[in-house]
């Protein structure tokens, strides 16, 4: 299930880039590999390259710029809009280990 949400956002977000000069722009032609690491379920990752996040793929990619932790049911909250990706930092239900840059970049993902 977490697997088809995260495959879900990554669509969505494609289709904002594709459709929103001001975000491509924002998120320019940067290339970040970036591991979502769900604590109770499988791992997945896609990469970002030219403003365009690739299909997602389940496993582990080497030398993460980003990671992304949590369990299935708080990532399934997030991408839901049940819970909102700031609160989920705060209470640490998700972390993320990413450069600054890359974290205000990358927050129009959540």
């Amino acid at each position: 299930m977490v697997g088809q949400i995260l495959k879900e956002t990554i669509d969505k977000f494609n289709k904002r880039v594709s459709e929103d000069p001001k975000l491509a722009a924002e998120i320019g032609t940067m290339t970040r590999k970036v591991q979502v690491q769900v604590e109770d379920g499988d791992w997945y990752y896609f990469v970002l390259s030219n403003g365009r996040a690739s299909d997602l793929v389940k496993g582990s990619i080497e030398n993460p710029d980003i990671r992304v932790m949590a369990t299935s049911e708080t990532l399934k909250k997030l991408f839901t809009g049940e819970l909102r990706a700031m609160k989920a930092l705060a209470t640490k239900k998700v972390r993320v280990q990413a450069s600054l840059e890359d974290m205000l970049k990358l927050r129009k993902l959540f």
